[in-house]
Order: structure tokens, then C-alpha cells, then sequence
């Protein structure tokens, strides 16, 4: 791999064209600089795959009362993406930075990530381009990142140690292969730090962010920001775990505490020795728009006419054992079918079609599947699905729903028919408010 470094002027002092550069770039982005807190940004949600597994991390694409990355309440292809920073950006005129955080990892979505990248250029030139990822892909990546214009790189190292790293990543996808164990820490680990090393060199601007994992890194936080440092990355942000059971991920689940104030602020007093620390960190959803701590409402701004709630939902669930909904999308041969409305709950016949997927565990995604055949069906309750049906599905206006894996059948219809009847409420009182109510 050849990366070339960016050009300097013509004439000027390599030192002084570098620092002035670099002035320019942070001066705009909330994330890089405390002082770009009058400047909004705003997070495409185009990348939901992702090729490791953090046991602090939970992606949801249909999530709208959770605020932390990985979460989303829509996944947009790029031409809706673009659509969105177009919006936004006319509301809100002081957007300056358009990221691509999520909510899986944007460089294990290249297609989608660097489309996305590539036409916001055309439209919004004068934005700053950002990605965050996990650095596994990186390396392989990077000049295509450049080319696409993205000067700012944000990279979640958690540790340089894979006896640490095996206990926080339970998997990792790399060469065609899944790894597991310390194998997979120190291959993220090696890909990682040869990532950041190459966009050092090409001179992007790189923030990198560590998880605080009490009883896990956090010993380990000094002797990795002076690693960092070492490196030459330019700033160090700190982030206290995340690990409310409500969110389901593995270390929430398994009752891992989060870090108190006073060891996120020693941790940074440690790291602050070798690096510039980041102690203004919102930790953004992967849609988030807006100021840090002043996200606007995506809702309201791309509906800023009342929607029409449909008085009735068509719903199809994959369940095996025909009482929960305990199967997933990829496997479903056929799906029982259901009416909702806020007064009532109608079985329909079952709807038989071809299995989705083949195997237990992954479904391939090379083989061309429809799914238009699904285009009447408003919700699909399932116990999980992969990446790139959600993505076509979303496409056509359907949503999957794992909400509610595992769950009682006829409680998930009942809590649809109440959340239904809200709507439908809402709404009419939103007409009566306008004058339309007879």
C-alpha cells in the first residue's frame, strides 16, 4: 500500500503550512475543538454493518429514545442521506461538519459510505468531511477516504494489549475469516495502529476515542496514550462505558458497572500527560444533527407537514414456535400474518415464501433475493435480521422490528395496536388544532 501525503503550497514552510492547516481544520469541528461549539454537524446513518463485535456495543436502526452511538431511527441510503444534509443544512446554515459514525463501522460499508461521501461534496463543498471507525479496515481504505475528501478521521482504539482486547471484543472479521480470542484482539490491535500511522502520515487529522472499561483498560489507559502520543495523533477522547442493562449489550447485560466521575477524570489526568484530551464528548447517536448537547428534532424537520397514520397496519411475524416471536428474518419460510387497528386484531392467512437465507448462522448476501414480494406488509416482527435486508426493506417502507425477540406473540400485536392508536390520536388532535375537526 503507497499513500501518498497531501500536497503543501507551493513555497511555503512545510512546519508553518501544516500548522495553518491544521488550525483550519479544527477550528469548525465541535469534536476536535471546544471552541467549535457555534458549529453544528450532522451523522449520515448509511453504514449499519459492522466487522467486530464490542461487548459494549448494541446497533439498533429503528431507535429513537436512545441516546448513544450505535443507534438510529432509520438507516438512509445515500441518495436520502444527501437529501437529509440538504435539509438540514438549510435550516440549520451553521452545519459544518457531515460525519459517518455508524452505526456499524463505515469503512465495513464502503459502497454506501464513500457514495454518500462523494455526493455531499458536490452539494456542500465547503463542509468538513468526517468518518469514525474501528480502524480494522483502515489502512486498506485510506486512500479512498482521501479522495473522497475526508480530512478528519476519528479511530476507537481501546487498548494496544491483546490480553485486554480479547476480553472486549468477542469477535473479529477480518481476511474472510472470524477471529476470536487473542487472535482477534491483536489483529484489530496491528490493523488499528497501522491505520493511524498511515493517516498521520497523509496528514489527516486524527481524534482517537477509548472506551473506559473499569477493571478492564483502565489500567492501561497511561501506557496507551503515550502510545498514541508516539504516534502523533492530535487528540485523545475518553469516553465512560455505557452499560445500562436496558440497551442489551453483553457487558450491560452482565452487570459491568461504569466508571465514576472521579475515575473518568483520573484516567484523563493520566492520559492528559501524553495527549490533548476531549472532555466535551456528547457521545452522538450515528444520526445525531445539530449543536453538541442541542440536537434538533429529525422528526419534525423532515415532517414539517402532519404525516397520515394509516388507520390499519398489515404485520407479518417469523416465529417458529408460532407463540413467540423467536425467529430470524433469514429463516422464516413463511410468516403468519396479521390486521392491526386500534380497535381490533385480525389473523390473516399465512404468507408462504422462499427462505431468505441458507445456514445458521450467516446468510449470504452475494445471491440476489427479492423482497418486493413483502412490499404490502407495514411490520415485520422478527427475533433478529441481517444488514442488507433491513437496508431493502427499510427502502420500501417496511420496517423489521426485533424490539420484541422472544416475546409473547399477541403482547407485541397489543403494544403496536396501543402505539397505533396513539398516533391516530395525535394526529387527530393535531387536525382539530388546525380547524379541521367537523
Amino acid at each position: 500500500m503507497t499513500i501518498q501525503p497531501l500536497k503543501q503550497a507551493n513555497g511555503e514552510n512545510p512546519l508553518s503550512a501544516q500548522a495553518s492547516k491544521q488550525a483550519a481544520l479544527v477550528a469548525k469541528h465541535p469534536c476536535f475543538s471546544k471552541e467549535g461549539h457555534q458549529y453544528a454537524r450532522i451523522h449520515l446513518p448509511v453504514a449499519p454493518a459492522c466487522n467486530i463485535q464490542c461487548n459494549y456495543c448494541n446497533r439498533k436502526f429503528d431507535c429513537s429514545n436512545e441516546t448513544r452511538p450505535g443507534v438510529v431511527s432509520k438507516l438512509l441510503s445515500p441518495a436520502a442521506a444527501v437529501k437529509r444534509f440538504v435539509k438540514v443544512k438549510q435550516h440549520v446554515p451553521e452545519t459544518q461538519v457531515v460525519g459517518i459514525a455508524g452505526p456499524g463501522d463505515p469503512l465495513a460499508n464502503p459502497k454506501a459510505t464513500f457514495a454518500s461521501l462523494k455526493a455531499i461534496e458536490k452539494v456542500g463543498s465547503e463542509v468538513h468531511l468526517c468518518v469514525s471507525t474501528n480502524g480494522l479496515a483502515l489502512a486498506d481504505q485510506l486512500e479512498s477516504l482521501i479522495d473522497a475528501g475526508v480530512r478528519h478521521l476519528t479511530i476507537t482504539i481501546n487498548c494496544i494489549d491483546a490480553d485486554i482486547g480479547q476480553r472486549i471484543y468477542p469477535w473479529v472479521y477480518f481476511n474472510q475469516r472470524r477471529l476470536r480470542g487473542r487472535e482477534a484482539a491483536q489483529t484489530l490491535i496491528d490493523r488499528q495502529l497501522l491505520g493511524l500511522e498511515a493517516a498521520i502520515k497523509a496528514g489527516m487529522l486524527v481524534k482517537v476515542n477509548t472506551v473506559l472499561i473499569p477493571g478492564i483498560n483502565d489500567f492501561h489507559i497511561e501506557s496507551l496514550a503515550k502510545e498514541l502520543g508516539r504516534y502523533g495523533a492530535f487528540i485523545h477522547n475518553i469516553m465512560p462505558l455505557i452499560s445500562d442493562p436496558v440497551h442489551g449489550t453483553y457487558f450491560g447485560l452482565m452487570g459491568q458497572r461504569e466508571p465514576t466521575k472521579q475515575e473518568l477524570n483520573f484516567a484523563r489526568e493520566q492520559a492528559g500527560q501524553s495527549m490533548q484530551q476531549m472532555t466535551h464528548c456528547q457521545q452522538c447517536r450515528a444520526d445525531a444533527v445539530g449543536k453538541l448537547g442541542q440536537d434538533i428534532d429529525l422528526a419534525a424537520l423532515e415532517n414539517s407537514e402532519p404525516a397520515q397514520v394509516a388507520r390499519s397496519i398489515q404485520v407479518a411475524v417469523a416465529s417458529s414456535s408460532l407463540s413467540l416471536i423467536d425467529q430470524h428474518f433469514g429463516h422464516a419460510t413463511q410468516f403468519s400474518m396479521y390486521r392491526v387497528s386500534a380497535d381490533e386484531i385480525t389473523q390473516l392467512d399465512d404468507f408462504s415464501w422462499q427462505q431468505y437465507c441458507q445456514g445458521s448462522e450467516q446468510c449470504d448476501d452475494s445471491a440476489v433475493k427479492d423482497l418486493s414480494q413483502l412490499k404490502h406488509v407495514d411490520t415485520i416482527l422478527c427475533s433478529r435480521i441481517g444488514h442488507a435486508p433491513q437496508q431493502e426493506l427499510s427502502a420500501m417502507n417496511v420496517k423489521a422490528n426485533t424490539d420484541y425477540a422472544l416475546r409473547d406473540i399477541r403482547g407485541a400485536l397489543e403494544d403496536l395496536q396501543q402505539q397505533l392508536a396513539a398516533q391516530l390520536a395525535t394526529t387527530s388532535k393535531s387536525s382539530c388544532s388546525m380547524g379541521e375537526c367537523s
